[in-house]
């Protein structure tokens, strides 16, 4: 073998080498790249192709770059440094930023780190903070000019006030300054991007289309997580050294997919928005058919984590929907499609054991979780009384409820509206349903003047998902992106009834006519 041909052989071993290494250390990337993918085209298939047009390209590039960079990146904070950089330069204009935050919000997982000086811890970030910095301050660079709404703006500050009191109490005046930080970062930019970065009824719409499109990118990925019995997102944090209590949960022998969102309950109830939302774009989309296949498509992303709190939830979206849109006739129909469903799904239950065990209908984990929720609720109950007014500190509720830890170590306050009564007291809990009340009271106002124009779709969403959100709380607890989308949907709200003088505009405006 003469000396050419050595080197050759040896240069196409090397190369060989270098993509095997580079597939190992990505190909969990591009299995989800490619299932996201797949989605994201599904849904950009069945849209018209104005709106797809404006879509396709972004939405790509999120689904296919985002995996990439999180497991091509060495370093935590290199990630984070790439998102706070990643909103703003792939919107390209001002009125993109909001929606395309929103998407991007669905497809990582935190991977919080604590930000130090010297020994002293400041704050955590994580990719969710750096996508909100990104997005909060280039809205702020490049207003939209579409001022405020005071009501909202003065609930969101009394609530996000009140949990950093409560949260800080008996401690230092420096964790006050850090509890500021990390509840502004995770609960205030939020709120910021979608009240100030949506300008019209066009901005609420597209902001609802790129919400539906990520519940379709989603559910790409859990059906492969299912299929699997794969958790995929959960090597990443041992990637990035991240500490984290990782739990893989497990019912009727199928995985309860979490995705990027780790934690099944909270993956479902944010696929629940998603659902929602593309529940009220039908006259986004070219075909009833194709519509219609997009939403059972979803809708087996929503049962993949297996939660009976989404499944209950998205039946109250639906219902206050119906009845927001005063479509009675819908109301009856779903009514009774619900019956037959959940007739249908109890009589298989008491026919299969393994199907009642994945439905959490039978006796096994099922009714570990009930208990523990029970228990939470009576003890939780006794210590409200022991302090109604003012509540207690974080550090008096651990040892007040000292028997309700789990085996991680920690009290898992999977009723909201529990929690903040504990540490806030009476007065904090008027706060926090202040928060729905204000809206939904607001919105049910404007339904006759909304009706049958281009506004109602998202004013009936932002109704129907606070309703959701309001009952799925007694079941989640407050955190991670389920409270970031709480407060997003807060300022969506606020962006909806911002402006009562466009109303006449807007009822000018006909809808499209949807292609059967």
């Amino acid at each position: 073998m003469n000396r050419q041909a050595v080197q050759a052989f040896a240069g196409t071993a090397l190369v060989l080498a270098a993509l095997g290494g580079a597939y190992y250390a990505i190909h969990a990337a591009l299995y989800v790249a490619c299932v996201s993918t797949a989605g994201v085209v599904s849904f950009l298939v069945c849209l018209r192709r104005a709106h797809r047009d404006d879509m396709a390209l972004r939405s790509l590039i999120c689904v296919v770059a985002m995996p990439l960079l999180a497991w091509s990146l060495t370093g935590a904070r290199l990630l984070h440094l790439a998102m706070c950089l990643w909103v703003p330069l792939l919107a390209g204009r001002p009125e993109r930023i909001a929606p395309l935050y929103l998407f991007s919000l669905l497809l990582l997982p935190p991977l919080d780190t604590p930000v130090e000086l010297g020994a002293l811890k400041l704050f955590d970030f994580g990719v969710q903070d750096g996508l909100a910095v990104g997005a909060a301050v280039a809205i702020w660079l490049k207003p939209l000019g579409t001022g405020s709404r005071i009501a909202s703006d003065g609930w969101v500050a009394l609530l996000l006030l009140m949990l950093g009191m409560a949260l800080s109490r008996e401690t230092s005046a420096t964790n006050f300054l850090r509890t500021t930080v990390n509840l502004v970062l995770d609960l205030g930019l939020p709120y910021y991007i979608l009240s100030r970065g949506i300008a019209d009824v066009d901005g609420q719409r597209g902001a609802l289309r790129w919400l539906a499109c990520g519940g379709v990118a989603l559910t790409a990925v859990l059906m492969l997580e299912t299929w699997r019995s794969w958790p995929i997102y959960n090597e990443l944090y041992g990637q990035y050294n991240v500490p984290m209590v990782l739990l893989v949960k497990a019912r009727g022998g199928l995985l309860r997919a979490g995705g990027p969102f780790v934690e099944p309950t909270s993956m479902a109830l944010v696929l629940a928005l998603c659902l929602a939302a593309l529940s009220v774009l039908r006259d986004d989309f070219r075909s009833r058919a194709q519509y219609m296949g997009l939403l059972a498509m979803t809708f087996v992303g929503v049962c993949a984590p297996q939660s009976r709190g989404a499944w209950i939830g998205l039946g109250l979206a639906v219902i206050a929907m119906a009845i927001y849109r005063g479509r009675w006739r819908a109301l009856l129909a779903t009514g009774a499609s619900l019956g037959m469903v959940i007739g249908l799904v109890i009589l298989t239950a008491m026919l299969s054991p393994g199907f009642a065990e994945a439905l959490g209908l039978s006796g096994g984990s099922a009714s570990e979780t009930t208990t523990y929720r029970r228990e939470l609720f009576e003890q939780g109950k006794d210590a409200f009384w022991q302090s109604p007014l003012l509540g207690h500190s974080m550090p008096q509720l651990n040892i007040l409820l000292a028997d309700l830890r789990q085996g991680e170590g920690i009290i898992d306050f999977v009723n909201t509206y529990l929690w903040i009564a504990l540490i806030g007291g009476t007065a904090g809990l008027l706060i926090f349903i202040g928060n729905f009340l204000d809206p939904l009271i607001a919105l049910w106002k404007r339904r006759r003047q909304l009706h049958r124009t281009p506004a109602e779709a998202p004013a009936a969403f932002a109704f129907g998902v606070l309703v959701m959100l309001g009952e799925m709380l007694f079941f989640t607890s407050f955190g991670g992106r389920p409270a970031f989308l709480t407060l997003g949907l807060f300022g969506l709200g606020a962006a909806i009834l911002r402006r009562p003088g466009s109303i006449a505009h807007e009822a000018r405006r006909p809808l499209p006519e949807p292609v059967s």
